[in-house]
């Protein structure tokens, strides 16, 4: 039997990636969770971060109005400090 995470759960156990953009693009192209991982991994070669890879993907696929506005406010969030280097150079 499947346990049901909560999306609270589910945002939590992704959290590690989120600071990274690139790395959270893969996830939206990723076709599955298992697919987020595998290219997460060949990338960072890293465990922790795949495994995040992998719940962003969970995210996107079972709460799929959660996880557009958690990429929505990730985005905002780097134009915003983009913006705020740019106007202290």
């Amino acid at each position: 039997m499947a346990t049901e995470r909560s999306v609270v759960e589910v945002k939590a156990r992704c959290k590690p990636l989120l600071g990274q953009l690139p790395l959270v693009e893969f996830v939206q192209q990723s076709g599955s969770p298992t697919a987020a991982y595998t290219i997460i991994f060949s990338e960072t070669n890293s465990k922790e971060l795949a495994k995040a890879g992998r719940w962003l993907a969970v995210l996107k696929r079972d709460f799929p109005q959660e996880y557009n506005s958690v990429i929505f406010s990730l985005k905002l969030s780097h134009a915003n400090e983009a913006r705020l280097k740019g106007e202290s150079s």
